[in-house]
């Protein structure tokens, strides 16, 4: 088929429209490398128009609305990765009928390449993706987003992980490491960080630089075996109506310099014995 009719093919060179002003008889089978053009479909459809630059005028020729194929897609469900300008893709036609484009998937080329190295983990581990520089174990699945943003998985045996990072570098890390299993959620600087350490049944939260605020509407409550309250300085309690300590067995109280009890009414003191020093 010449270049002249695919031009027409496409409604852009010739008398091959009917009269709704789509494509004619012509068929156009197999895959095709293309060019997106637009992705911004007028009613805000799932579709992008495309050119084939080995057929068409690359500057002007673009084909009508092509859909486009996605995992698990259906009613208020699926993969939503819209191709940008200039990404390169595979479209066929459905039965070769050129007012049906579809948009197969997309592909990196020898300009625009995949990512060479992903960074995971609180301590920024560079994975090499190319397969070539993991003596050909294919370890790493991921998702990364035009800005940056990361979704790793790593199949290294006995470094088992999944990443979720973003640009900015803070994340979410689940580390199945053989005898070393984590959950890590860390900002961008390390200074703020929760820390679920399986083998050493041990939760950690820590923040370097600021403050913890635990706040509820209603109750919060501490159940454990033991309870310790450690500060380097002060601790304030502090009620708005009534504040009850009780001990099943041995109450204590002592302060290194000075102690002052205080009531605003009555105070009462009861016990079997009292001993004043």
């Amino acid at each position: 088929m010449s270049r002249g009719t695919y031009r027409s093919i496409f409604g852009l060179g010739g008398s091959a429209q009917n009269m709704e002003g789509k494509l004619a008889a012509e068929r156009l089978f197999g895959v095709h490398v293309a060019i997106v053009t637009n992705n911004k479909h007028p009613d805000g459809e799932y579709m992008v128009k495309v050119r084939l630059p080995y057929f068409f005028d690359p500057d002007k020729d673009e084909s009508w609305w092509a859909r486009i194929t996605s995992p698990m897609a259906g009613k208020d469900r699926g993969f939503y990765t819209l191709p940008e300008v200039d990404d390169e893709v595979l479209v066929s036609f459905l039965n070769g009928d050129p007012n049906q484009p579809f948009l197969m998937g997309q592909v990196w080329n020898g300009k625009d390449k995949f990512p060479q190295k992903v960074k995971v983990t609180p301590d920024d581990t560079c994975c090499k993706i190319p397969n070539i520089d993991q003596d050909g174990k294919n370890d790493y699945r991921f998702f990364q987003s035009r800005c940056g943003h990361v979704l790793m998985f790593s199949d290294e045996e006995g470094k088992c992980r999944i990443s979720l990072r973003s640009k900015a570098s803070n994340e979410l890390v689940l580390d199945d490491t053989d005898g070393k299993e984590k959950i890590q959620l860390y900002d961008k600087d390390n200074k703020q960080w929760l820390e679920i350490d399986v083998p050493k049944k041990l939760i950690t939260i820590q923040t370097d630089t600021g403050d913890i605020l635990i706040k509820a509407k209603k109750t919060i409550t501490l159940d454990c075996k033991d309870l310790e309250i450690k500060a380097m300085m002060s601790i304030k309690c502090e009620s708005g109506t009534s504040t009850d300590f009780k001990a099943g067995t041995t109450w204590k109280q002592e302060a290194g310099a000075t102690m002052d009890m205080k009531a605003g009414a009555v105070m009462s003191a009861k016990a079997p014995q009292i001993n004043l020093n």
